[in-house]
């Protein structure tokens, strides 16, 4: 489908105003059901504890994404040179929104390359859409020299999108292709409705070197879309999709090991971060919080404060649990409990719920 360069900056405009507007998705977290395992004789200082991590390789500093957004509008240059700027003052990767309205149209190109300029020597991690041709895909690397390289799948959004596709024929063919030819490694996103085990599968077939989630919990693209069309969206519809615990389950279940992964959607504050990282992630993506931050009149410090209180947690809670580093973490025990433990037996995933508590 060929969009307008005015209507694509429009919606791009909009989904950044129903963002603000609608905050997370109903039910948020189900983090809730899942527990670190003490350790109150840690033998661990706090000064030996590490933040760092490894995605697809690129060494980062802190487990914290600033996930994908926006670009594309006059507003999102000045988010995302904002943004950009925490990312550099606090050592975080950091994600634009997709590409294609700068790659579509060059006057927006100002507004996905501030990211670089502003951060020059930080991870900055390019993005398009599931159906875009793999030159596009390169374009968009190139565009504001990243490092890595999201595909986003969106096919809820899309279908709620009045000017949305409706033709997903093909995608993972083209995928397939970028993966071989972008020159970054690729990382296969969701966007807040989940992944299941056999899409990871395919993904991991496709040549992806990593897995971002998008889990149900955080910024509902169903409900911005419904926003859009002054539309009420029903229950039924607020509920659709994978919680971001579950699915990050039943992708560490099919390929963990095989491609990192990257916990997203409702993470919002440490204890949620340090429980993916637990289960397996590599690094976890933020980003409904950042936006409404940034938006505010104290916005700069607002994110330094927000940045700064996630990473005295992470911290805190590597020392309490007698760790000194993700990996220590993850070979610490984690009790899965409710919702999160049912849906695993559902599934007959529950020799992975073993293994989580079992492993030493």
């Amino acid at each position: 489908m060929v969009v307008n360069p005015d209507i694509r900056s429009q919606r791009k405009a909009e989904h950044l105003e129903a963002v603000r507007t609608l905050g997370d998705a109903k039910d948020r977290s189900w983090f809730g059901d899942i527990s670190l395992l003490p350790n109150c004789a840690p033998e661990t200082d706090w000064n030996d504890v590490s933040l760092a991590t490894d995605l697809c390789g690129v060494p980062l500093s802190s487990p914290i994404i600033i996930n994908a957004m926006t670009g594309g509008t006059d507003e999102a240059e000045d988010i995302n040179r904002r943004l950009a700027q925490a990312a550099r003052r606090h050592g975080l990767a950091m994600a634009v929104g997709s590409e294609t309205a700068a790659l579509r149209d060059t006057a927006w190109a100002h507004t996905y390359t501030v990211v670089r300029e502003e951060n020059p020597d930080g991870v900055v991690i390019a993005n398009v859409g599931m159906n875009s041709e793999p030159d596009l895909a390169r374009r968009a690397v190139s565009l504001i020299g990243a490092q890595l390289l999201q595909v986003h799948w969106n096919v809820a959004q899309e279908l709620f999108m009045a000017e949305g596709d409706r033709d997903f024929r093909g995608a993972l063919d083209r995928l397939a292709e970028t993966a071989g030819t972008a020159g970054v490694p690729v990382i296969a996103k969701e966007v807040g409705q989940g992944v299941a085990g056999p899409e990871a599968v395919k993904f991991v077939e496709a040549g992806v070197s990593a897995i971002d989630v998008g889990g149900r919990g955080g910024t509902n693209f169903i409900a911005v879309e419904a926003w859009r069309r002054n539309h009420l969206l029903s229950e039924q519809w607020q509920q659709w999709g994978l919680p971001t615990p579950v699915t990050l389950c039943e992708v560490l279940s099919a390929v963990g090991g095989q491609v990192d992964v990257v916990a997203s959607g409702g993470i919002r504050d440490g204890h949620d971060i340090a429980k993916a990282l637990a289960l397996g992630a590599s690094a976890v993506g933020i980003a409904g919080p950042f936006l409404r931050l940034v938006s505010q009149p104290d916005g700069d410090a607002a994110l330094d404060a927000y940045i700064e209180e996630l990473h005295w947690t992470l911290r805190s809670l590597l020392v309490m649990t007698g760790s000194r580093n993700w990996d220590e973490l993850q070979r610490r025990p984690v009790v899965l409990g409710g919702r999160v433990r049912a849906w695993l037996s559902a599934r007959g995933l529950d020799d992975f719920a073993v293994r989580l508590g079992t492993r030493a």
